[in-house]
C-alpha cells in the first residue's frame, strides 16, 4: 500500500487547494518541475548538441515507459488521438474488452482513447484486444499538455500509411533526403515533426512517478475517494450521473447543478478546484487528497451546488 501522506509532498499545489480536478489537468509534481529545469539547463548550456546528448535519449526512455504503462510491445508508440475508454461527462468506465471483441468479430479495427484512464486504470493492450490504444500525459499522469501516445498492434504497422507526417516518421530522419519518402518500419512511422521536448520532459517525470506508485493502487485509492463523494451526494439529495458500481467508475463523479459556472467560481474562491460543464459540476479528486481534505471539500461543494 503506497504511503499517500508522503506522496502528497510531491505535489505543492495540494498545500493550497483541495484539488478535485485531476481528470482535467493533473497537478505538477516536484519531479516534473525539476525535469523542466533540466530541459532548460541542457538547452542553455549545450545548444544544438543537447538534441543528441539529452533530448533524443529522453524520448527513447519515454517510449519505453509508455510501453510499460500500456503493457505494449516496445516500439509501438507514436503521437495521435482517436476515440474513448471512459466518459469524461459521467465517469462511466466501458468494458473495452467486449467492445474490441465485438469489433474484431465484425472484421473491424478497434481504436480506444484512454486519455481519461491512463494513470488511473490499469491498461494492458494485449488483454483488451484493441488494434490501437491512445493516451496522453495531461490528466492522471500529471505530465502537462503536449504529450500524446498510441500503441498499435505491430502486425498492422505495414498497412498504415500516414496522411499527415513529418521528418521523424521517416526511416532515416537525419538523412534529410527530399527525393523519396520512406516511412520507418516500426511505430515511428506514425510520428510527425520536431518533438515538443519540454513537454516530454514533464511527461516522463509524471509517468515515472505514477509507475513507481502503481496504477492498481491509484485506481483503488480513487474508487475509495469517489465512493465517499457519491455517498455524500446521496445523503444530501444531490443527483449524480456516475455509476455507483465500483468496477464501472474510477476517478470522476459528475453532479447535476443548475448554476455550475457560478458554483465552480465560488468553490475556487474557497480554495476548492473543480470543473463544470453545462448543467453539471465534475469532481475528480487527485489520489493524494486526504480524507480530511475531501470531507472539507465536499462540505463546500454541497453548499454551493444546491
Amino acid at each position: 500500500m503506497p504511503d499517500w501522506a508522503s506522496l502528497r509532498a510531491e505535489f505543492p499545489l495540494l498545500d493550497r487547494y483541495v484539488y478535485l480536478n485531476a481528470c482535467s489537468l493533473g497537478p505538477l509534481p516536484r519531479a516534473g518541475q525539476a525535469a523542466l529545469e533540466a530541459y532548460a539547463g541542457a538547452w542553455m548550456e549545450k545548444g544544438t548538441p543537447a538534441w543528441y546528448s539529452d533530448w533524443l535519449p529522453l524520448l527513447d526512455r519515454l517510449r519505453g515507459r509508455v510501453a510499460e504503462l500500456l503493457h505494449a510491445p516496445p516500439g509501438s508508440t507514436a503521437a495521435l488521438v482517436v476515440t474513448t475508454h471512459l466518459f469524461f461527462t459521467t465517469g462511466y468506465l466501458q468494458d473495452v474488452r467486449a467492445i474490441a471483441a465485438a469489433a474484431n468479430a465484425a472484421g473491424a479495427l478497434c481504436v480506444i482513447d484512454g486519455y481519461q484512464t491512463v494513470g488511473c486504470v490499469p491498461v494492458d493492450v494485449g488483454e483488451i484486444g484493441c488494434d490501437a490504444y491512445v493516451g496522453g500525459a495531461l490528466k492522471w499522469l500529471s505530465g502537462g499538455p503536449g504529450t500524446a501516445f498510441m500503441s498499435v498492434q505491430p502486425e498492422l504497422l505495414p498497412r498504415i500509411e500516414p496522411q499527415g507526417t513529418g521528418w521523424f516518421a521517416t526511416q532515416e530522419p537525419f538523412s534529410f533526403t527530399l527525393q523519396e519518402l520512406t516511412f520507418a518500419p516500426d511505430a515511428r512511422r506514425l510520428e510527425t515533426g520536431t518533438w515538443a521536448v519540454p513537454s516530454h520532459y514533464a511527461a516522463l517525470a509524471g509517468l515515472d512517478l505514477v509507475l513507481s506508485v502503481g496504477v492498481e493502487s491509484i485506481q483503488e485509492r480513487l474508487r475509495d475517494l469517489t465512493v465517499y463523494i457519491l455517498e455524500r451526494c446521496d445523503e444530501a439529495g444531490v443527483r449524480t450521473i456516475t455509476p455507483m458500481e465500483r468496477e464501472r467508475r474510477c476517478g470522476i463523479v459528475t453532479l447535476e447543478c443548475d448554476h455550475p459556472e457560478e458554483a465552480e467560481a465560488r468553490l475556487h474562491a474557497d480554495a476548492v478546484i473543480v470543473d463544470w460543464r453545462p448543467g453539471r459540476v465534475r469532481l475528480s479528486p487527485h489520489w493524494c487528497v486526504t480524507e480530511e481534505e475531501l470531507e472539507r471539500g465536499m462540505d463546500l461543494v454541497l453548499q454551493h451546488v444546491r
